[in-house]
């Protein structure tokens, strides 16, 4: 597909004017950066079955992949940082610095902060996952709607060779043929191999979205239910000195945010995707042929159905033609009343086009004629009085006149149904219902979940890096008095000298192993 102005890509694409400004606008639309084509712009339109509209859509969240990436890079150098200092440093006696004393000053603010932070957290949680179920919902709906339809599609198929099977083999009683069905086997077997197709892709393509969809929302609100409970063991470990359980839920936190952080991009690129894809559907609604979503369900000029539709038209002409030459033939030579012409609902060659709307309400169709027959009496022939209804009886074969037109009746019954499929109709219904109930409420659902993964990413950070701060202040200065001194001094606008502390700590001591 291409954009208005730009030279024509090699698809072999014709659209009508319609189709060009829909074209024109789905192109604008994935005109994206594509990291396998050395970050050139994507300008192939949408192509489901094309890997560089993939890369090029995935790319779009790539936003939360760097940063998931970078937030691991840190922890693991905040992490060897720490082992290295303990390594090298063991006998290093730790000194107090003024963000030490900071934090000890501002300990309250600090826990205020952690308490809206662990709150913000948890709403952000419940709008993830919120946006995460809708997401899923629709997606799962849009799946089972296509699904729907490629089995509709196939039964119709199933329908129409099953009927003309019949019909050849209930033909082959009356020994006729019609030219026009010289090539109706290998046109069967073609659509039957069409049918087989659009069932196995339909199996395939429904198991592994299905798949897809709920793994991803198994793991994302499995993710997001972990993260907080330990986020709720850290805010009341930190108070109790818990260090290790703290530690080691601060451990999987980090680990959690880097993974919010990947959901946020893959959750961005689905938000994308399914905008691409409800343009598509509606570009698919205006030029069937035109659309890549054809290769999920066959459907175009090319499909064998409008050509066995043609052949089998053409014969069931042929045949109410002879019929009424027959019918015609039998008025010229008996006085019969009774016997009314059969109505054709096919128009002549080349077309041979379906119109039932050319039989009116009660015209005579094929599938009347044994009824028909049936009226008939040795008078309506000029019999006299040595011809019996029984000796017309045995003449006419009703059975066999019963079996050759209720298959042909047969077809004629689920001919438009066929040609619902093969004129696109069919898909279009179901893809309408895509468009009209599933876009909307899908693409909120996906933008929920990205927005809400992305504030739940960055307050996890902050909280993390504050949560990370006081621990390894409380770490390195476990119930010292030096803040205490400190923040009393402060706050008395005093000033204690190192040896008026060591003062103050030997009277301690001395209060200690006295009597």
């Amino acid at each position: 597909m291409v954009g208005a102005g730009e030279e024509l890509k090699p698809v072999g694409r014709i659209l009508s004017d319609a189709g060009n400004t829909s074209e024109s606008a789905l192109s604008m639309r994935t005109r994206r950066i594509d990291p396998l084509d050395g970050l050139r712009k994507y300008e192939g339109g949408y192509n489901i079955t094309d890997k560089h509209y993939w890369s090029s859509t995935i790319f779009t969240g790539r936003s939360g992949y760097v940063i998931a990436a970078l937030w691991v890079i840190g922890g693991i150098i905040f992490l060897g940082t720490i082992l290295v200092s303990k390594i090298l440093c063991t006998k290093r006696k730790e000194r107090y610095t003024e963000f030490d004393y900071f934090l000890e000053r501002y300990e309250i603010l600090t826990v205020i902060l952690c308490i809206i932070l662990a709150v913000f957290v948890i709403v952000a949680s419940a709008v993830a996952l919120r946006g995460t179920v809708q997401f899923h919902s629709r997606a799962e709906s849009v799946k089972e709607i296509i699904g729907t339809t490629a089995l509709q599609a196939t039964a119709t198929i199933y329908n129409i060779t099953g009927a003309i099977e019949m019909m050849q083999n209930t033909s082959k009683l009356y020994n006729y043929t019609s030219q026009a069905w010289d090539h109706l086997n290998s046109t069967v077997e073609a659509l039957n191999s069409e049918a087989m197709e659009i069932q196995a892709k339909a199996e395939k393509n429904m198991r592994l979205v299905s798949r897809g969809i709920n793994t991803l929302e198994l793991v994302t609100i499995l993710t997001v239910s972990l993260n907080l409970v330990a986020v709720l063991v850290l805010l009341v470990g930190s108070p109790l000195r818990l260090q290790k359980l703290c530690y080691l839920c601060l451990a999987l936190c980090w680990i959690l945010t880097a993974l919010f952080w990947m959901y946020f991009g893959l959750y961005y690129f689905f938000d994308k995707f399914a905008g691409d894809t409800c343009a598509a559907l509606d570009e698919y609604q205006l030029n069937p042929q035109n659309s890549t979503l054809g290769t999920i369900i066959p459907c175009s000029e090319k499909f064998s159905g409008s050509i066995i539709l043609h052949d089998v038209g053409a014969g069931i002409h042929d045949i109410i033609d002879q019929v009424n030459s027959n019918i015609y033939t039998i008025k010229s030579e008996y006085p019969v009343k009774r016997l009314d012409y059969i109505c054709n609902p096919f128009t002549g060659p080349p077309e041979y086009r379906y119109c039932p709307q050319n039989c009116p309400s009660g015209a005579a169709t094929i599938g009347d004629i044994p009824q028909i027959l049936k009226r008939l009496t040795c008078s309506d022939f000029g019999g006299g009085a040595s011809c019996r209804p029984v000796d017309l009886s045995s003449a006419i074969d009703y059975d066999k006149v019963q079996s050759y037109t209720s298959s042909i009746q047969n077809v004629l019954d689920i001919f438009p149904g066929t040609e619902r499929l093969v004129s696109c109709e069919l898909v279009k219904a179901g893809f309408a219902d895509i468009v009209g109930g599933q876009c909307a409420p899908l693409r909120r659902g996906a933008r929920a979940a990205w927005g809400a993964l992305a504030a739940l990413s960055a307050a996890m950070a902050l909280l993390l890096l504050l949560l990370l701060l006081v621990l390894t202040a409380a770490r390195r200065h476990p119930g010292d008095d030096r803040i205490s001194v400190r923040h009393l001094t402060s706050a008395t606008n005093s000033e204690i000298s190192e040896a008026e502390f060591a003062e103050m700590q030997a009277k301690k001591v001395r209060i200690r192993v006295g009597p």
